[in-house]
């Protein structure tokens, strides 16, 4: 009896053994991906991610990884100037993004990638488009949150959201009237309890001190904002990116210091 199921047993233990090997290597380049990252190297990390979708395609875990890698690169293109191409890269990021939302509806860095994407996205288009893109973006990073309390980059695009529809001309304003019945109520107050929650989960991380530090300019409270700027000089710069936002605090620090005078 033992003879007649060999074959069957050899083929289930062959597929086994590859499910076992293709785990464990989309775990390494998991890994690797998430280091090139961290170190801002985003061609790399982008490259680590589509291979790994290549072997395990339909993950939620790679699928919010390409997206960030996209994003991530259509920001340096976006500091170059080469819009166009800034925003290729966005419609990539959003197009894998809600791929693993299709795979995962439950998946809150998926749905905060959509957000991100969507975001980027609209700040290029006409003011009609961009309250249109901004429900999205609000409802995207909302469920997020609601996933996922500990989300730090959900945290901190809503904080946006909110500096962005408090700051809406009355043009924009015009259009979310007529087409939406308004936008949901937005405040800077709101945008910096949402940058100080992450802040806190992520402490390390120099946007978030400089966009709170933004924030409170705005608001002319120029002590709070002063505070943010000296934590982000204490703040080691990991990436180009980082060093870039270092550049935009410097910029921001003389502005406010003038006026502590």
């Amino acid at each position: 009896m033992l003879k007649k199921h060999v074959p069957a047993l050899i083929v289930a233990l062959f597929f086994l053994g590859n499910h076992l090997y293709s785990q464990e290597t989309i775990e390494k380049l998991i890994k690797t991906g998430d280091q090139y990252h961290e170190a801002g190297k985003l061609q790399a990390s982008l490259e680590t991610f589509l291979k790994a979708d290549e072997i395990i395609p339909e993950n939620a875990e790679i699928m919010w990884r390409i997206a960030r890698a996209y994003s991530n690169l259509g920001d340096e293109e976006k500091s170059q100037d080469n819009q166009e191409k800034a925003r290729e890269l966005y419609q990539k990021a959003e197009k894998y993004a809600r791929s693993g939302v299709k795979i995962d509806s439950n998946h809150s860095f998926c749905h905060t990638y959509i957000g991100v994407a969507v975001g980027n996205i609209a700040l290029t288009e006409s003011s009609k488009k961009k309250v249109q893109l901004s429900v999205v973006i609000k409802n995207e990073v909302m469920t997020a949150i609601e996933l996922d309390d500990n989300n730090d980059t959900a945290h901190h695009l809503l904080a946006r959201w909110h500096r962005g529809v408090a700051n809406l001309s009355w043009i924009e304003r015009g259009f979310a009237k007529i087409f939406y019945g308004g936008l949901p109520p937005a405040s800077h107050e709101e945008a910096i309890e949402h940058f100080k929650k992450a802040v806190k989960i992520l402490p390390t991380y120099i946007n978030h001190h400089l966009e709170l530090a933004r924030t409170y300019q705005e608001m002319k409270e120029w002590k709070f904002a002063m505070d943010e700027l000296n934590v982000i000089e204490g703040l080691e710069a990991k990436s180009d990116k980082d060093r870039r936002y270092k550049n935009e605090a410097n910029q921001i620090r003389a502005i406010v210091k003038n006026k502590l005078k």
